[in-house]
């Protein structure tokens, strides 16, 4: 049953990851133009360009605002933290795939911790 429900919190964790990335650009082409059409080309842009939630396509998505943003976020984040998430995402896709994972639950904490700093450095890096 433990397995089970940290497979669920993974799953969910990555949904809500990607959520946030998407709220956290939506809010920058916010605070960056008054023009409609073109947040509302940023806001469907902004799926298409996030394929994954790895670390490393997190910061390309960045660098799509501009590389010193994707700069600025790289070297905000540590790369033990880098390492747990990215273990995290992952066994989230085995377990999308039915592949089955391999987390235990008592490392939830530590992904939870390394997403909030990696979301964090994503705020301040399209700040």
């Amino acid at each position: 049953m433990e397995s089970y429900l940290a497979e669920h919190i993974l799953i969910v964790l990555c949904a809500d990851m990607e959520q946030a990335l998407y709220d956290i650009a939506d809010q920058w082409t916010r605070r960056s133009s008054d023009d409609p059409a073109l947040r509302a080309f940023v806001s469907k842009a902004i799926p298409r360009l996030l394929r994954s939630l790895q670390k490393n396509e997190i910061a390309t998505f960045i660098g799509s605002f501009g590389a010193e943003r994707q700069s600025r976020f790289n070297d905000m984040l540590d790369e033990k933290d880098v390492t747990i998430y990215g273990n995290a995402v992952r066994e989230r896709n085995n377990v999308a795939h039915r592949q089955g994972g391999a987390i235990a639950f008592m490392d939830l904490p530590h992904v939870i911790e390394a997403a909030h700093k990696i979301l964090a450095s994503a705020e301040v890096a399209l700040a």
